[in-house]
């Protein structure tokens, strides 16, 4: 992303900066509610305070930002809305574009409306076939992923754990051989395509990595401080202990478990100044907390190279189903 409005675009400045303030809001970046003044942010990216100006009015036509003369201009919106908003605003032009090019063939705007309608609903149809399964060898990222990846959420979606893959039992095979699509990571894509490559479905694998939010959040644990780690799995907790020794991310003391015992993890958690938890962790490891221990949801996911790729895959599967 351009730092500063630029002539080699032909978008006017006010435009390139609406769009350059946009996506530092959306980032981020930009976390304080009231902008920059005027003549301030002119100065910051060397344009006219006329541009500014009509960079600050657009961003209030679009409802992302407010103000008046004298007050300042303030963020009306937080980040994971204008998301949303900046998802909206594509899908209008979407319908735009396609009733345009409807009304230019001579469609009437109620056949273009029933048309969009069958359609859709036989999409959502074919959506509701798909049986998709994701295979993970910890319990905490397979319902993780199962709840919370960027998928239609018509696809119908069963989580597999490694561990009853391996088992290779009538239950399990059954259940494989109704599964139209499977996804694991690629640390185990191998295992599993031996397991299911005789079934002849599609397995993709998919990159893994700790969410970058998660780690900022450790970086900022002193070093002298004594953390915790509270996971279901012995594995998941394995994983966060191999995140931060390639992180170097080292501490006082370490104490960990994955005992469903309560008194066990209430008694660890009052030894820590901090405590790591695998998802879904974080409420009852919040409970035991004192007052000043931070709880840190250790969460992994997929890049966004392996989420596009999943979904290719997902196009090509509907494509052999319509």
């Amino acid at each position: 992303m351009e730092l500063n409005p630029s002539k080699k675009y032909d978008r006017p400045y006010y435009l390139q900066l609406k769009n350059i303030l946009k996506a530092k809001i959306q980032s981020g970046i930009i976390k304080d509610k009231k902008l920059p003044s005027i003549r301030q942010l002119a100065r910051d990216f060397s344009v006219s305070v006329n541009t500014v100006l009509r960079a600050y009015n657009e961003l209030s036509k679009e409802g992302i930002v407010s103000g008046s003369v004298g007050k300042g201009t303030f963020i009306t919106i937080n980040s994971q809305e204008l998301k949303i908003h900046n998802r909206q605003i594509l899908l209008k032009k979407i319908i735009e574009h396609s009733v345009e090019e409807a009304l230019s063939l001579e469609f009437a705007l109620d056949e273009f409306e029933n048309a969009v309608k069958e359609f859709i609903n036989e999409k959502l149809e074919m959506m509701q076939k798909i049986r998709l399964a994701f295979i993970e060898c910890n319990i905490e990222q397979l319902t993780y992923f199962t709840d919370h990846l960027e998928l239609d959420p018509h696809i119908q979606r069963v989580p597999i754990l490694l561990e009853d893959l391996r088992d290779q039992n009538e239950s399990m095979a059954q259940k494989a051989a109704h599964i139209d699509i499977f996804v694991t990571s690629f640390y185990h894509l191998n295992e599993v395509q031996g397991y299911l490559g005789h079934l002849e479905k599609p397995v993709i694998g998919i990159n893994i990595e700790p969410e970058v939010a998660t780690l900022i959040k450790i970086a900022r644990i002193p070093f002298d401080s004594k953390i915790g780690i509270v996971t279901t799995s012995s594995q998941f907790r394995k994983e966060i202990r191999d995140v931060l020794g390639k992180l170097h991310l080292n501490f006082k003391e370490i104490h960990e478990t994955n005992s469903k015992n309560s008194d066990i993890v209430r008694e660890l958690v009052k030894k820590c100044d901090a405590v790591l938890v695998s998802p879904k962790q974080k409420k009852k490891v919040t409970e035991y907390a004192a007052d000043g221990t931070t709880v840190i949801e250790f969460i992994f996911t997929p890049d966004r190279t392996s989420i596009n790729n999943l979904k290719l895959a997902i196009l090509e599967l509907k494509k052999n189903l319509s």
